[in-house]
């Protein structure tokens, strides 16, 4: 049989000590449990420090054949764990809702920042009527997908509000 990626469900906060006790009670190639995480800076007391937050509070994955008795030792494990259900079967997350989730979580369960545009970042303007012009990133405004970037034009360094689709990373692009 096939394994399939299912859901079980506990307290907020918890889900450390379920996968502990799903990794205590499984052999690692029977039950793979995963709790998707990723990595982000917060601002507390004025200073920006990186944290590690679960993407989805209350529940963790798991891989595995789905059999009579793995679905008995989940029910009878000592952490509060309920199976997420559809009618009286373990509802089977869709392989196309669990591609994106493995795809971030390939290296490790924690997803890494994002590798986008950042201050400092050297830019070309690649669409526009300032196309080709180079500058540099002052500011991002990733919700708004802006950023502000320092452009020398006719001798004077400008500051220019640009959408994120029209610049890109001048470093990357030419270690591609």
């Amino acid at each position: 049989m096939r394994k399939k990626w299912y859901v079980l469900f506990t307290k907020t906060g918890e889900e450390k000590k379920l996968k502990e006790a799903i990794e205590h009670i499984f052999p690692p190639d029977e039950v793979k449990p995963l709790i998707p995480r990723r990595r982000l800076m917060e601002k507390r007391q004025g200073k920006k420090i990186e944290v590690v937050r679960t993407l989805f509070p209350g529940y963790v994955f798991i891989n595995t054949v789905m059999t009579e008795e793995t679905y008995r030792s989940i029910k009878l494990m000592p952490v509060s764990a309920k199976l997420l259900m559809t009618d009286l079967e373990p509802a089977e997350v869709p392989p196309e809702e669990m591609k994106p989730i493995l795809r971030l979580t390939s290296v490790s369960d924690v997803i890494g920042f994002s590798t986008g545009i950042r201050v400092g970042t050297k830019v070309k303007i690649i669409e526009g009527p300032l196309k080709d012009f180079e500058g540099i990133i002052i500011d991002v405004d990733s919700r708004k997908g802006r950023a502000k970037v320092m452009l020398d034009i006719l001798n004077e360094t400008k500051k220019v509000d640009l959408g994120l689709t029209v610049i890109k990373d001048i470093e990357k692009s030419k270690s591609i």
